[in-house]
């Protein structure tokens, strides 16, 4: 049984369950939805037949690709709608409905930053599959957490298929990598942001987990009051800002917390799945 009175108010809302009339909930997966060993939360399925019985649409917010969501949520899964790859891809009612390619002449100049840094791993990421070349068995090992399609290839740079997203994996700079290399070269045109502690992601500019929650909005003419949002790290901030129930995790960095009007309890507590029933069934 999913205990209830969780919530962590930053504001004195009052709020009650009948304030929160949601037809959507958006949700990241790392460090939000599913717990500290990557699983999702006992009670899962319980929970997303009552939202399909009340017509709640559950959107799944990630930087993984569609195949490895597909994988994670198995059976379940054609009843979620997806907003992969941080928002380079998204699916509803099992069609992609929008995918953001990244120009080929900007992936060529992403691999040829990533390679002239010190233990950075490339990895190119289509909608059918993430290409890599031969890595040290500690980035695989990584890598093949979230990319269960891998094609091995000898150089990146003859890759020739429509790239959506860009990721770079570091096991010990990924910040400073961010902050000092890729967002002062590439910022300014192109979405770059850290997912996780090990990875840095990058997207056409208007590719992120925002818009494409926005795009899915307005296709079912869901308003922002109508929508809940949980996230926990820094790729989340876009999606937060367009729900008026933006809940931040417990868990996630402390500079994080700004962005939500809520702090949900953590991952671990099974923070998501408490709030839907609290405010949302």
């Amino acid at each position: 049984m999913i205990s209830l009175n969780y919530a962590y108010f930053k504001y004195d809302f009052n709020a009650t369950e009948e304030d929160f009339m949601i037809k959507l909930i958006a949700t990241d997966m790392d460090g939000t939805l599913l717990d500290e060993n990557g699983y999702l939360p006992q009670g899962f399925t319980d929970i997303l037949n009552r939202l399909i019985a009340k017509n709640i649409k559950l959107v799944i917010a990630s930087g993984r690709p569609y195949y490895t969501l597909q994988t994670n949520f198995g059976p379940v899964g054609r009843h979620l709608s997806y907003i992969c790859e941080n928002g380079a891809l998204v699916v509803d009612d099992n069609k992609t409905i929008y995918k953001s390619v990244i120009d080929s002449n900007i992936v060529k100049q992403l691999i040829k930053e990533s390679k002239s840094i010190n233990g950075n791993a490339t990895v190119l990421c289509s909608e059918t599959c993430a290409y890599v070349e031969r890595y040290s068995d500690a980035h695989l090992a990584e890598i093949k957490k979230y990319y269960t399609n891998l094609e091995f290839v000898d150089d990146l740079f003859n890759v020739n298929d429509e790239i959506i997203k860009v990721t770079f994996c570091n096991l010990e700079n990924s910040l400073d990598n961010l902050n000092n290399i890729f967002k002062p070269k590439f910022a300014q045109e192109l979405n770059v942001v850290g997912s996780g502690q090990i990875w840095i992601d990058v997207s056409n500019k208007g590719a992120n987990k925002g818009v494409a929650l926005k795009n899915l909005m307005d296709t079912d003419n869901i308003l922002k009051e109508e929508t809940m949002v949980f996230g926990d790290y820094y790729n989340d901030i876009e999606m937060l800002k367009q729900s008026d129930y933006s809940f931040v995790m417990k868990n996630a960095p402390e500079d994080m917390k700004q962005y939500g009007k809520y702090e949900a309890a953590s991952n671990v507590e099974q923070g998501v799945l408490r709030a839907i029933v609290e405010y949302a069934l």
